[in-house]
């Protein structure tokens, strides 16, 4: 019995990462014909720019994680006649979440007391409003036709960014968010 278990909780518990993943491709495109692979020049961002959070390092990390999934999957670096480009950016923005918990709401003033409901007694009394600041950091997978640099393919991966990581727990987020992303990559065929 505790085999079984054992198999359904682990899945359970690796699913619950805190990654919001997603992905959209152009329906026309044949991804059947995709084998060689290229990485797409990067944009030039001024130094400093608000939002791009993708360091030198962190860049360098992206393109191994995303250039061993590829390889996993069959396909191989083309220099010289790539079928599809590959472009990556990491981007990081401040975020606040604001959440209003009404103090009746669970545990209100003289909660569970049987001699004292009434409506008046339970009517608003007030509201209190929980603020957190976090930053929130979000990895762009491009897929792009290498004849005409179209976009084919796009995959996202969200999540809260936390700045006290060591370098292998960041290192492990990144592989984590590749992963599920490049998981979707190619999309079903219709």
């Amino acid at each position: 019995m505790f085999r079984w278990v054992f198999w359904l909780v682990i899945p359970a518990l690796s699913a619950c990462t805190g990654l919001q993943v997603s992905s959209d491709y152009d329906s026309g495109a044949d991804f059947t014909v995709l084998r060689g692979y290229d990485w797409l020049a990067p944009a030039k961002t001024a130094p400093g720019a608000p939002g791009i959070a993708c360091d030198q390092l962190e860049a360098t990390r992206v393109r191994e994680i995303v250039e061993a999934q590829l390889a996993r999957k069959g396909y191989v670096r083309d220099r010289q006649h790539p079928d599809f480009l590959v472009a990556c950016q990491l981007v990081v923005e401040d975020r606040v979440s604001v959440t209003h918990v009404n103090e009746l709401y669970g545990y209100g003033p003289e909660w569970g007391n049987p001699y004292r409901r009434n409506i008046r007694h339970y009517s608003p009394q007030g509201e209190v409003a929980m603020v957190s600041e976090y930053r929130q950091g979000t990895l762009l997978l491009d897929i792009l036709s290498a004849a005409d640099r179209r976009l084919i393919w796009r995959g996202t991966a969200t999540g809260e960014v936390y700045p006290g990581l060591n370098r292998e727990a960041r290192e492990r987020r990144l592989r984590e968010a590749v992963e599920q992303v490049l998981a979707r990559f190619p999309p079903p065929k219709e």
